[in-house]
């Protein structure tokens, strides 16, 4: 009673300072958006706009540059920037939901807090050996690359409306959940296709592995789960056509030519990456010092967590996202651009909001159980989450202050 009696009467002041961290984050978007949009800062965004005015460009976000500019350029960049603010603003919302369903033991407000701490992350650095916070690391809190913003809004709802679609393809299969799986998966592809690109491929395992396991016995829900991805699969195509086409290679080209970037003429492709064992073992210190919160706070907690499939079922399409970035790469003018992290970096936020929600949760826990050894390592992991935001809001100030996320 009295663990209850204090979480209620700490409820106000996360609400309150939720809200003030929000409206604070919400600034520090605009500015660096408006940046970005206007070219004040380096980014990428100018590139996004020239191909999709040029109709050489793919996705959705490609259709409201050109919807925009149907008002001009003073219009279009800021109501760009105005949109990207709000769609992070809504990301917030969409990760609450996942971090809640996956942790219902939280409370909504403790939910959103952890959202909004996770869409400031940054990976930690390390001194001396590894001291990018973009470059050689793994950071998904960037504001240069619009197209993995607007995706990774409905990610998290993806994520929901497939783990219902999941638990039930033993029974009946929810019209709901599938359509809102579907047209939330396929959302998401519209914007930027990584995401696709790594949950496809496990869901197919999956579907196989459920079928050799229950020999055939639930195979029209197998197929009626897989179909549910096929929309998206086929906008997929379509864009691999139109990014790998002649035309757009040169108009990619010719704008990084413009860009002072040289050396990366030519079609683009697919390669199988070929690393040293020193680079394998820098690509795992990166994930290790990038990840160090979630990492600590999913080993310590999971286990004690009422739905730890669905978590495995998560954490399965984040290792496979991972491991395309790591295996596969682009060649011709992508070659530089790193395109397969973007799978992974558009569920940061979702391993982040995951790790400091499992946070949360070990400091009730430690607070009902009242053991010295159980506030240490919530100790910790609070020591954890303070670095990996001072980075992320380092990051942030350092490119809206004229710098440039090449850091």
């Amino acid at each position: 009673m009295d663990v209850l009696g204090t979480r209620k009467k700490t409820q106000l002041p996360l609400a309150v300072f939720s809200l003030v961290f929000t409206a604070f984050l919400c600034y520090k978007w605009w500015k660096v958006f408006y940046c970005a949009c206007t070219g004040l800062v380096f980014s990428d965004v100018p590139a996004h706009i020239k191909l999709a005015l040029g109709h050489n460009d793919y996705g959705m976000s490609s259709f409201l540059i050109q919807l925009f500019y149907l008002g001009g350029e003073y219009f279009a960049q800021r109501a760009l920037a105005v949109t990207l603010t709000v769609n992070n603003l809504i990301g917030l919302f969409t990760l609450a939901a996942f971090i809640r369903y996956l942790l219902p033991r939280l409370s909504r407000t403790e939910a959103f807090l952890a959202s909004a701490l996770a869409h400031l992350c940054g990976p930690w650095i390390i001194p001396g050996v590894q001291t990018g916070i973009y470059l050689n690391a793994y950071n998904g809190n960037l504001y240069h690359n619009m197209t993995v913003l607007f995706s990774r809004t409905f990610v998290p709802l993806s994520f929901i409306w497939f783990f219902r679609c999941w638990q039930q393809r033993h029974g009946s299969i929810g019209r709901g959940d599938w359509l809102g799986f579907m047209l939330c998966f396929l959302t998401a592809t519209a914007f930027k296709p990584n995401f696709a690109f790594a949950f496809c491929p496990t869901l197919l395992g999956l579907l196989i592995y459920d079928f050799i396991k229950y020999k055939g016995k639930y195979l029209k829900n197998e197929i009626i789960l897989g179909l549910a991805v096929v929309p998206a699969g086929l906008m997929c195509i379509g864009q691999y056509f139109m990014l790998y086409g002649s035309q757009i290679s040169q108009s990619g080209s010719e704008i990084l030519e413009y860009m002072g970037i040289e050396g990366v003429q030519g079609e683009s492709g697919i390669a199988i990456r070929r690393l040293s064992f020193g680079q394998i073992g820098a690509l795992a210190l990166m994930y290790l010092r990038s990840l160090l919160l979630p990492i600590y706070t999913l080993a310590l907690q999971l286990r004690r967590e009422k739905k730890k499939e669905e978590t495995g079922l998560f954490l399965l399409v984040l290792l496979v996202s991972i491991l395309e970035a790591v295996l596969l790469t682009e060649t011709g003018y992508r070659a530089n651009d790193g395109n397969f992290d973007w799978g992974s970096l558009s569920m940061y936020t979702c391993i982040f909001g995951l790790g400091i929600g499992l946070l949360w949760r070990m400091i009730q826990e430690s607070l009902a159980k009242k053991k010295a050894g159980g506030a240490l390592l919530c100790l910790i992991g609070l020591g954890l989450l303070l670095g990996h935001l001072m980075v992320g809001y380092y990051f942030i100030w350092f490119f809206n202050s004229g710098g440039s996320f090449y850091i």
